[in-house]
């Protein structure tokens, strides 16, 4: 077999035919290295323009993270917001609970928690922090406060209302707007046999059909004829109080009927076992009789 490649080729404006022999040996080696040349310059170019897409991934990656700062950076300022208006807030509900005779929340308590130091500095974005740790603490933080507040102000709301149960619940007012006191509670000489009683109310001396008035909030648990103190009501105020008003000339109220303090609930008059028009006023507590001057606000200090 011929060792040799023959190439003709023909001149240009045919100026004859040229030939030239390439030894097979080098033919290949020429051609392995055409080979290997083009499979460098593929792999060159691939990876070129992986680099290439590789910037532009880092380009929009570092254009992303810039966003991220900035919102990160709003966030804080909107936390470092909340955290302030909390502190207000705080002193705030303080104040309340003075009011409201409570203890105050200390700082101790008020911080649920949360403790450690401070960072010394600014806050380094290039780590973690970048991803806003420290922004879900303070978030943990405020939401931890925020819960100890709603039950704060519970506790004051609960103990105010009460409070006012309690105040709107206790005899504290004259049974009348007019007429004056004839006869105290305690050891007294009775009208009718002569002899030292106890008398378990007082007497307001005051003109027949004067409007009696409930000293307190509570149900009508009695309006009705009863005995010696001819007609006469009877109002539970809760809280262990009870008030009863006889001698009345009629009464404006029914069994059941609730009552507000202030309201009419009769009219003095001088029914039953009476010497005059006047009006019999008693206070029990817990089923005992107590002196009603005991629970009487005196005119001209504040109530309502």
């Amino acid at each position: 077999m011929d060792r040799y490649f023959t190439f003709l080729y023909v001149r240009r404006g045919n100026a004859g035919v040229r030939s030239f022999r390439i030894h097979r040996r080098v033919a290949a080696g020429l051609a392995v290295a055409v080979v290997i040349l083009l499979g460098t310059a593929i792999v060159t170019i691939g990876r070129l323009a992986g680099e290439a897409g590789d910037a532009r991934r880092v380009a929009a990656l570092e254009e992303e993270n810039a966003r991220l700062r900035s919102r990160l950076a709003g966030l804080r300022a909107e936390v470092s917001d909340l955290e302030n208006r909390m502190a207000a807030n705080f002193t705030l509900q303080n104040r309340a609970r003075l009011l409201a005779n409570l203890d105050p929340i200390s700082d101790d308590v008020w911080q649920v928690g949360v403790g450690g130091p401070e960072p010394a500095g600014p806050v380094d974005l290039s780590g973690s922090d970048l991803f806003g740790a420290d922004i879900a603490e303070d978030l943990d933080k405020m939401i931890r406060q925020s819960e100890l507040e709603l039950a704060s102000y519970e506790e004051i709301v609960d103990l105010l209302q009460k409070e006012a149960e309690m105040r709107d619940a206790t005899p504290s007012i004259r049974p009348l707007r007019g007429g004056y006191l004839s006869s105290r509670f305690g050891r007294r000489m009775d009208p009718f046999s002569g002899r030292i009683t106890r008398h378990l109310g007082v007497d307001y001396h005051a003109r027949t059909g004067e409007p009696v008035i409930s000293t307190a909030d509570g149900i009508v648990t009695m309006a009705k004829k009863n005995g010696s103190f001819g007609l006469e009501v009877e109002i539970n105020h809760g809280n262990g109080f009870k008030t009863r008003y006889g001698h009345l000339s009629k009464m404006l109220v029914k069994r059941g009927q609730r009552v507000k303090r202030g309201e009419t609930i009769g009219l003095v008059g001088n029914t039953g076992r009476s010497t005059g028009p006047h009006l019999h006023y008693e206070v029990l507590f817990r089923k005992v009789h107590r002196d009603p001057l005991q629970y009487v606000i005196p005119e001209g200090v504040y109530f309502d």
